[in-house]
């Protein structure tokens, strides 16, 4: 935090009234001198969440929260110290001091991005052949200036440049707008139409670029991680549309930036984009913020249903009663860019006869299953339970389960829940149950993230836990070379396990050091891994199963 008069922050806290801001994201009625409802910090039926005129101060009885006005936006809508209160200084109409702005970081890593927004977006303007790439996407004027889009040229140091100019070199590092090797910089963002992602405020946060000229590598790269920028988080097009959204009290979900644009232009401008990631659980929380009636729009095919279950099994935990989750499925091959280009009527005839969460969870447990069969309703009913255990303990949750009774037959509870309950416990132990030598190959690779270069090291990672943490980690290293474990570890937050994990540390003294233990364990597990083999083959054998040449030479060569 930058060193702030208190003087200050008592005058932006005295001009601000914290029932007016917390009514604003909070629904409370009137309890004695003060205001109660429920608590948006976690689930609950009864409201235990207070919030008192008097003093200028919230507190929920049931987990605890509590704070002033700053506390609120700083938990809530996950601002900085210095977002929130520049925030609630604006909206007194209250100057900030530019000695605070000067010594913050977070402001100066804003003012990095926005030079660089600008940069981009006069670029844009003498370049005939984006310009001509935008037309043909029906990006006009209008969309160009609402989403600052810009163009980074074909160059290595454009923006280098700029920023040596300067002397501000090392925050354009730190926002990840240039890159730092071999103690060479060069710019990230090459020949690419950039579009900026701004927080719910309003400042931008990270970009993203797109090619626009087929032979130029990946058609989209993000910002990397950084103090201002986590991709799990933050959703495009959200301050532009949130007017929108909390104006018709619903929010349309794709998945590109295009598309949120295309959808804008052609009139339906309560829309957001995840980049590049499947939606999660703080996606969830962010838009309930702002409304309870989410639509998802996917592609038709079997990777848009792949998304669909994703995003819908990162939401289950996190559902409230009153949140309405629907779905879209747009003709195979389409987008929403395009397709609301070509047929809007029936775009929005889908929208709103889209399909409520609860039919399109049956209808993909029911999928490939004979219901009229004994061994179709147990597998039914075993997918079933396993949805219902990820749900919170609403209303919602008990009638769902009715629905799968229905179908199945009256046996979640009774007869299949304690098979159900001993698979659950299995894939509870699989998940905290680690390969030591895995385990510390993985805490090692964290800690000296030089070693992910060598990729030979991913074929002795089995378990799915540590598999999904290391492919994390090599993307982010491949984006980010001064990657570090904490760049990524925000994405785990709420799993204890996988926290537990990224937070150790090993006893390695140097990188050679850890060079030489890696490569002992990756010899152990090789060792291991033919051992299975070699034992798998015998029984196969013993059984009189036909071995090929390769698997009998096999044999032929272990060694024990």
């Amino acid at each position: 935090m930058a060193n702030i008069d208190r003087a200050f922050i008592d005058q932006v806290l005295a001009s601000t009234d914290i029932v007016e801001l917390i009514k604003e994201k909070v629904a409370l009625s009137k309890n004695g001198t003060n205001y109660k409802g429920l608590c948006p910090f976690h689930n609950e039926k009864t409201p235990s969440f207070n919030v008192s005129s008097n003093k200028q101060f919230y507190h929920c009885f049931g987990c605890g929260a509590s704070g002033d006005a700053i506390k609120f936006l700083t938990e809530h809508d996950h601002l900085t110290f210095i977002e929130a209160l520049s925030k609630l200084a604006q909206a007194a109409n209250i100057e900030m001091p530019d000695s605070t702005k000067k010594n913050d970081t977070t402001y100066n890593l804003f003012i990095s991005n926005k030079k660089a927004a600008d940069f981009y977006n006069k670029t844009l303007k003498s370049n005939n052949d984006a310009n001509a790439y935008l037309s043909k996407r029906d990006i006009n004027q209008t969309m160009i200036e609402t989403f600052q889009i810009g163009l980074a040229n074909d160059s290595w140091d454009d923006l280098t440049k700029i920023f040596t100019k300067d002397k501000v070199i090392e925050n354009a590092l730190e926002a990840g707008l240039l890159i730092k090797s071999n103690n060479k910089i060069y710019d990230r963002f090459r020949n690419r139409i950039m579009f900026p992602i701004r927080n719910s405020t309003g400042n931008i946060i990270g970009f993203g670029g797109r090619i626009f000229n087929q032979q130029d590598g990946a058609k989209y790269l993000n910002s990397p991680e950084t103090k201002l920028f986590h991709k799990s988080y933050e959703l495009y097009g959200l301050y532009e549309s949130k007017k929108s959204i909390s104006q018709e009290d619903k929010v349309l979900i794709v998945e590109g930036y295009t598309d949120v644009i295309g959808l804008h232009n052609s009139g339906i401008k309560n829309c957001v984009a995840t980049l590049g990631t499947a939606f999660t659980k703080f996606h969830f929380k962010k838009i309930i913020r702002y409304t309870n009636n989410i639509t998802f729009c996917f592609d038709g095919d079997v990777a848009g249903k792949s998304a669909a279950w994703k995003a819908i099994n990162n939401c289950l935990p996190e559902l409230k009663d009153g949140v309405q989750l629907s779905l879209i499925f747009l003709p195979e091959g389409s987008d929403p860019d395009t397709f609301v280009k070509e047929e809007k009527d029936e775009f929005l005839n889908l929208i709103n006869n889209a399909m409520p969460l609860s039919q399109f969870i049956i209808q993909s447990l029911k999928s490939n299953l004979d219901i009229n069969s004994v061994e179709g309703r147990t597998a039914f009913l075993i997918n079933a339970k396993k949805i219902i255990d990820e749900m919170p303990d609403i209303t919602y949750t008990t009638i769902l389960k009715k629905e799968f009774e229905n179908i199945g037959g009256n046996t979640i509870r009774k007869d299949i829940a304690p098979k159900v309950e001993a698979v659950n416990k299995e894939s509870s132990i699989q998940k905290d149950h680690f390969d030591i030598k895995e385990l510390t190959l993985i805490n090692i690779l964290l800690e000296y993230p030089t070693l992910l270069e060598d990729s030979t090291y991913a074929k002795y990672i089995t378990n799915s836990v540590l598999i999904d943490i290391y492919e994390s980690a090599l993307k982010e290293k491949k984006m980010n070379q001064n990657f570090k474990a904490a760049h990524i570890i925000n994405r785990y937050t709420d799993d204890h396990i996988i926290h537990k994990i990224m937070t150790m540390e090993s006893n390695e003294k140097s990188e050679d050091s850890a060079r030489l233990t890696i490569n002992e364990i990756a010899s152990q597990l090789e060792k291991n891994s033919n051992e299975d083999i070699y034992f798998d083959l015998l029984n196969r054998y013993s059984n009189g199963d036909k071995l090929s040449d390769d698997e009998r030479q096999f044999i032929k060569n272990f060694k024990k």
